[in-house]
């Protein structure tokens, strides 16, 4: 969603920048805390992010339908949760650049999984991976967690299985920053974002299935020009990108595209099981595991160390015992972990949405039973490190 061409109208501008001289002001003093006016909230402003690509939310694309929406600030204006000693980015409180729509769900959290909270939502919660900028300086030195929706590169690095769940495409690797850190950027966004809440999954899938089919009928109906146009028209107003949940449509249609060009081939992109395709524009595989500093292990490196047999039931169940109390998923051959039903793949998107806790560490909470002996996942990694020495 390209925003770079959104500006504020002058009036409004001038009235900003009013009200950021008086931030300066309070900045000065440690111990003030700001007092913003809400000016983000009126028409005049979102009536132009409304403009750029409907009335949907940036993040999980639905549309605001008698749903409250709000005007949420990518880069929290007074605080950032997890981080009592700083302040917020309360210079930006006036940017518009700064300015996302998003939906009740996305900021404030409710959306569930089953009968399960999936959270609080956005909110004030801004992980870096790295050091975080102060005023004045630039914010190309971060790389925020969560993904934004207004950069490409963000967008480009979430696809959709057949089931409708939003998921890292599988030919995309990890960065430096997430390998070290044990991250990955798209789970902890679907994690705090509940994008894959029931409601969601459940719409995305259905959509798929409509854009698959109207893909294969387009194809086939070449010598019927009514029909062909019906299908092309159809597709176009689906994914067009002020339709709700357009990037599965759009994804869904490339699949289709591609599976038509490939006769006779019913390998999945990525070589994933049939019904868990990774829906993307490009037909790649699971990068290899990445090395970071030192010896690193990932998880599939160390699912690749076990015995075959262990995998005999399909996979190998996990527990840890967090603030909700007992926790449990799968750990599956392939490296991910089922959590909620909801496919994540790391320990630490995992063992976080089992828990509600953002900074509990995932490979020290799972445990798991190989060869009749209970270790953490932690201690399992150093063992095999221990090996490789």
């Amino acid at each position: 969603m390209d925003n770079s061409g959104l500006t504020a109208p002058q009036r409004w501008a001038d009235r900003a920048a009013k009200e950021l001289e008086k931030l300066q002001e309070d900045a000065e003093d440690a111990d003030k805390e700001f007092s913003f006016r809400e000016m983000w909230r009126e028409d005049a402003i979102r009536d132009r992010l409304i403009a750029l690509i409907g009335e949907k939310c940036w993040y999980c694309e639905t549309r605001f339908v008698r749903s409250p929406y709000h005007v949420d600030h990518y880069r929290p204006k007074s605080v950032v949760v997890g981080e009592a000693e700083r302040r917020g980015y309360w210079w930006l409180a006036y940017d518009p650049a700064n300015y996302r729509l998003a939906c009740h769900h996305c900021n404030s959290g409710g959306a569930r999984y089953g009968n399960k909270s999936a959270g609080p939502g956005k909110g004030a919660r801004f992980p870096l991976l790295g050091q975080r900028a102060s005023e004045g300086e630039s914010l190309d030195g971060e790389l925020p967690v969560l993904l934004d929706p207004v950069v490409a590169e963000d967008a480009e690095l979430v696809g959709f299985d057949r089931q409708g769940h939003a998921r890292r495409r599988p030919e995309q690797p990890y960065s430096d920053d997430e390998v070290a850190r044990d991250l990955c950027r798209v789970d902890e966004t679907v994690r705090m974002l509940a994008l894959n809440s029931d409601l969601l999954i459940e719409s995305r899938s259905s959509l798929i299935d409509r854009v698959v089919g109207l893909v294969q009928l387009y194809l086939t109906s070449r010598g019927n020009a009514g029909v062909a146009l019906y299908a092309r028209t159809e597709i176009d107003g689906l994914t067009q990108t002020t339709a709700e949940w357009s990037a599965a449509a759009a994804a869904a249609e490339r699949l289709a595209l591609l599976a038509h060009d490939r006769p006779g081939d019913d390998t999945p992109p990525g070589g994933e099981a049939e019904g868990e395709v990774a829906i993307g524009a490009n037909r790649g595989t699971e990068p290899p595991a990445a090395a970071g500093e030192g010896n690193h292990v990932d998880l599939r490196t160390l699912v690749a160390a076990f015995p075959p047999e262990a995998f005999s039931a399909g996979g190998i169940a996990l527990t840890g015992q967090g603030k909700r109390g007992p926790a449990k998923a799968t750990l599956l051959e392939d490296g991910r972990i089922i959590c909620f039903q909801r496919p994540l793949n790391t320990p630490m998107s995992a063992a976080r949405m089992a828990t509600g806790d953002d900074h509990v560490d995932g490979w020290a909470f799972w445990s798991l039973t190989v060869d009749g002996t209970t270790r953490t996942l932690s201690d399992l990694r150093d063992s095999l490190i221990a090996q490789a020495d």
